[in-house]
């Protein structure tokens, strides 16, 4: 009984030492696939298949794991790369645009300008968040399906669960503030909390969604 409960305690330990050690894996793994920019999509919809793996399936090679999930689904993702790559830079650019104006000193256009861009950037900066942050969580959920259903899924995902979506978007939104902060944890961490936040977040509870599809392995070989 003694060893049964030591050996018990061990496991739980173990357990417990796993998680760090696979969020710090993941996000090395979803970095280096990233670093094209135009992959960063199909990076984290790689890195949300593995982390869905491991998290509901126990498979803790979510190194390996996130380059296997690439390699099997980066022909159907990385159209939604290259669309993510452009609306994001579209966003930094308005950002951007509006700080100069405001930096510029006081002008009533400038401030009209703000006025008007400032609240839509921040909306469409959030639905574009909340999106990518459902994508991977749905990449998980209907393996066989294309990039159109993971869309759809993940708004469905973000709807179900309003609450726990804009909680989900705020502790994101302070994460990449410590970000600039703490550079030096964006290799390891800068991609794989936010993906295994959204997995806790909205993937709990895996009720079949709008068309929801199966996991078997044809669409891998898509």
């Amino acid at each position: 009984m003694t060893t049964r409960r030591r050996r018990g305690w061990e496991q739980r330990l173990l357990a417990a030492m796993a998680y760090p050690a696979n969020l710090a894996l993941g996000g090395v793994a979803a970095f280096i696939l990233a670093l094209p920019v135009i992959t960063a999509v199909p990076a984290v919809i790689a890195l949300g298949r593995a982390y869905g793996s491991w998290l509901r399936e126990g498979d803790d090679a979510v190194f390996t794991g996130t380059f296997r999930e690439f390699a099997a689904t980066w022909r159907r993702s990385l159209p939604l790369g290259l669309a993510g790559a452009v609306v994001v830079a579209l966003l930094v650019v308005n950002a951007t645009f509006l700080m100069d104006r405001l930096d510029a000193g006081p002008d009533p256009l400038a401030l009209v300008l703000v006025l008007v861009l400032a609240p839509a950037t921040a909306v469409v900066g959030a639905a574009v968040t909340l999106l990518l942050l459902g994508l991977p969580v749905a990449a998980h959920r209907s393996r066989d399906a294309d990039v159109k259903h993971w869309l759809a899924e993940s708004g469905y995902l973000v709807a179900r669960r309003p609450v726990r979506a804009l909680a989900l978007l705020a502790i994101v939104a302070a994460f990449v503030f410590t970000c600039g902060l703490l550079p030096t944890i964006v290799p390891f961490l800068g991609l794989s909390l936010p993906v295994y936040l959204a997995h806790v977040s909205l993937g709990q509870g895996d009720g079949a969604g709008p068309g929801r599809g199966g996991t078997g392995p044809e669409a891998d070989r898509r």
